[in-house]
């Protein structure tokens, strides 16, 4: 009788494989996204003489008093991002049901700049020379040790009061690395709000309700920073930062918020694939670009936490 390893051939399934795609992704969380035709321009910026409070008395027989208003501009510029890779003939003759080399290589390309993009905006969140107002925590006062000096709530509080005293703004988002989240959602001062309401875990949505915010959006991306061919390194691209912010969701004109993604868009389509034949190599090789670029729109609308953990 013959053994089961001889009547049966290895194949590759059909209806399951493995493959590492980026999560957690929340740059458009954070940044609200202005589609622009050129890739660089510029943007009027008006000044705080509105939330000035000047003499308003008008004496009889007097001029009205005058108030003023100025207006300046400042400037973006996109950077052009893109990579390809090349599907050749042979590739694709060969490949069995479960892989589709056109479609995986596009979502490959993409997924890559577009952790790029989760990339350069953590960049700038940790660059303290961005903002106006930035508070870096005393080792007493790690999230993660929960003690009575290190209370969250406090500390977004305060933050949420700074933005609103330097812009007129109430902070709608705040920004926190995984393991900040998962520090502030064991904190006593957090659970010891929420266990006689909810027998749940601490969610986002009740740090929220907490902070006093829209939303708390928790960063999950993951960087591999070895280099290829070598053991692979995996990283968390959020450090260890609270960041409270106002985030305008609607970007128009008269609008203030902490960023904007300036992006060129095409038809309404901010990424662009091409295609073409690279016949000395047998194979078509395939292109996704984007012209972006994250910029601090106004530096009021953020404060920075440093070193929410010890």
């Amino acid at each position: 009788m013959p053994r089961p390893s001889q009547v049966h051939i290895d194949k590759a399934l059909e209806n399951i494989s493995i493959a590492y795609q980026p999560q957690g992704l929340i740059a458009d969380q954070v940044s609200s996204r202005v589609p622009v035709a050129k890739e660089s321009d510029k943007y009027f910026v008006y000044s705080k003489d509105n939330l000035r409070i000047p003499s308003t008395i008008w004496a009889d027989g007097d001029r009205v008093n005058r108030s003023i208003w100025n207006l300046s501009s400042s400037s973006y510029l996109t950077d052009r991002h893109g990579l390809d890779d090349l599907v050749t003939d042979r590739q694709r003759a060969n490949q069995d049901k479960a892989v589709r080399s056109d479609v995986d290589t596009t979502e490959a390309l993409t997924g890559q700049i577009k952790l790029r993009m989760e990339k350069n905006l953590f960049s700038l969140i940790n660059t303290t020379a961005n903002w106006d107002a930035t508070t870096s925590l005393p080792a007493t006062g790690a999230w993660n040790l929960n003690t009575t000096t290190s209370n969250p709530i406090l500390v977004v509080d305060s933050a949420t009061t700074s933005i609103r005293r330097r812009a007129g703004k109430k902070a709608n988002v705040v920004v926190l690395s995984d393991p900040t989240f998962k520090a502030a959602k064991e904190h006593d001062s957090i659970t010891d709000r929420v266990k006689h309401t909810s027998a749940d875990s601490v969610s986002p949505a009740m740090l929220a309700t907490l902070f006093e915010v829209d939303s708390v959006v928790v960063s999950g991306a993951v960087e591999n920073t070895a280099e290829e061919g070598l053991t692979d390194s995996l990283t968390d691209i959020a450090t260890d930062t609270a960041f409270v912010l106002y985030r305008e969701p609607n970007p128009g004109l008269k609008k203030a918020s902490a960023f904007y993604t300036f992006q060129v868009t095409a038809a309404g389509v901010p990424f662009r694939v091409r295609r073409w034949r690279d016949d000395e190599r047998e194979g078509d090789v395939i292109e996704v670009s984007t012209h972006f670029v994250h910029k601090v729109v106004s530096s009021d609308c953020a404060y920075a936490i440093i070193d929410t953990i010890q």
